[in-house]
């Protein structure tokens, strides 16, 4: 699970939000990889950048108003002209994407779950015209994704490995299955080779 990248010129800067459990963090870390070799640089402090992604968590309540609070949080830096976009992404995306774009309609890019593998294209599409009308991306939900490439913002002594995805118990009280499609497992040579 390698950081280091080789340098390019930069694309844009950008900020971002991880809310959530384990699994959102190895989703977050596989975002800041892909956005990292495609030549963007992440900033600690979201004032002044092109984008700025939240990474949200939809699975109990307390979590869904922390992430809606910081959704509102990064669109009042948007609206005072202190970041130029916003982009969502994570189970609040894929689990109630209507009620955030009807709650906070200032929301550039929604980037549910199995979405994440087109963040360069949504940060491209958001920093290369401001002014275009808003997307939600969402393909069709496809078996464990791999997270290779993913830049660590863990300790360096520990690092999260997924080794599969979803579940396929229908649960009345979980949401598990809406947000992150039927279970999947990795193949165990993806698993070591991430491992690795």
């Amino acid at each position: 699970m390698s950081s280091t990248y080789p340098k390019q010129e930069s694309k844009g800067n950008y900020a971002f939000v991880s809310l959530g459990c384990p699994k959102n963090l190895v989703d977050s870390e596989r975002m800041l990889g892909l956005l990292q070799l495609d030549g963007y640089d992440l900033v600690a402090d979201p004032d002044g950048t092109d984008f700025v992604i939240v990474n949200t968590c939809g699975f109990i309540e307390q979590a869904r108003q922390e992430s809606f609070a910081t959704i509102r949080e990064m669109i009042e830096l948007k609206e005072s002209g202190r970041t130029k976009g916003v982009i969502v992404s994570g189970c609040l995306a894929e689990r109630q994407k209507e009620d955030l774009l009807n709650e906070c309609p200032q929301i550039d890019h929604l980037v549910g779950v199995f979405g994440r593998e087109e963040i360069t294209k949504v940060a491209d599409r958001l920093v290369g015209d401001l002014q275009e009308q808003r997307s939600v991306f969402r393909p069709a939900p496809i078996r464990a994704l791999p997270d290779r490439d993913r830049l660590r913002i863990t300790p360096r002594h520990f690092a999260y490995l997924k080794i599969s995805e979803g579940c396929d118990r229908l649960c009345t009280f979980c949401a598990i299955p809406k947000m992150r499609g039927k279970h999947a497992t990795k193949p165990i040579e993806d698993v070591i080779a991430e491992a690795e």
